[in-house]
């Protein structure tokens, strides 16, 4: 079976050790970036992880709904007879390699899904993302549901119609996981010469910043080298002290933000019919 959506004890078990896990290492990377500044936690920064840990919660009880949704993707594709590549083309390769060509696709991808996001009519999704104004590393799993249900399918479908296998799928999500929220964590850190090749906190930190010059910047996920190649790549120095958010923020308020996406769509919807004031 592809999918285990079997949950017990031993489940839970595992779950809270990895969220334990996270909490430790990001603690402990931003103490060596920060000092003792990064064991105080101000209040607006346990407002920010609250609603956090908010769509945690709400998003993994949603997961087999994305599971049951990338299930009816992948048939379609079956359906549709779409050419894949086959398993065992990887079969003469380490794990490593299939893995890697798996991420790199898939950023490739996301670097223009995140981009059309940032332009289109999916902007009032993706503004829940950043309406964080206290990024730290739980920033990452603010995401409203709708996004990440289309994020998970895209991910999957792409990994597999490269040929990766279930297995190799998972520990690339796991993998970049982590990277998601390493560049989410208040940290200003950069990568030096290998800004080009791996997202490093501060590269994303200037995506997020209320900052003119760094608006519509810095897309890519993981490689910095996709803004390179299509002149979004905006990183001038450090970040510390730049505001985060944007316009009109619902704020750290986890009802309003779930409802905002479906508010904003549906004044886009009124606007063109709208009578004009004479």
């Amino acid at each position: 079976m592809p999918f285990d959506l079997s949950f017990d004890a031993v489940s839970a078990k595992q779950i809270l050790t990895l969220y334990m896990l996270q909490f430790v290492i990001f603690t402990v990377l931003a103490w060596f970036a920060n000092g003792k500044a990064a064991l105080s936690w101000s209040e607006a920064k346990v407002r920010s992880a609250r609603v956090n840990w908010s769509f945690i919660v709400l998003n993994s009880t949603v997961a087999p709904l994305a599971v049951f949704l990338v299930g009816g993707v992948k048939g379609a594709m079956v359906w549709a007879n779409m050419p894949v590549i086959p398993e065992s083309f990887w079969a003469a390769y380490p794990l490593i390699v299939p893995a890697l060509a798996a991420l790199v696709l898939y950023d490739f991808c996301e670097y223009w899904f995140h981009r059309i996001k940032h332009v289109s009519f999916l902007w009032p999704m993706h503004a829940v993302h950043h309406s964080d104004t206290e990024l730290q590393y739980t920033s990452w799993f603010r995401a409203h549901t709708v996004e990440l249900i289309a994020t998970q399918i895209a991910f999957v479908v792409v990994a597999s119609w490269l040929g990766a296998s279930m297995n190799m799928i998972v520990w690339v999500a796991l993998a970049r996981a982590l990277h998601q929220q390493y560049v989410h964590t208040n940290i200003d850190w950069s990568h030096g010469r290998l800004n080009w090749l791996l997202a490093s906190p501060r590269f994303h930190r200037w995506h997020h910043a209320r900052n003119v010059a760094a608006y519509d910047k810095n897309f890519a996920s993981v490689m910095p080298l996709w803004d390179h190649m299509f002149g979004t790549f905006y990183c001038p120095g450090p970040c510390k002290g730049q505001e985060m958010g944007f316009d009109d923020n619902p704020g750290d308020n986890f009802l309003k933000l779930l409802w905002y996406p479906f508010a904003e769509w549906g004044k886009m919807i009124a606007r063109p019919f709208a009578r004009t004031r004479v």
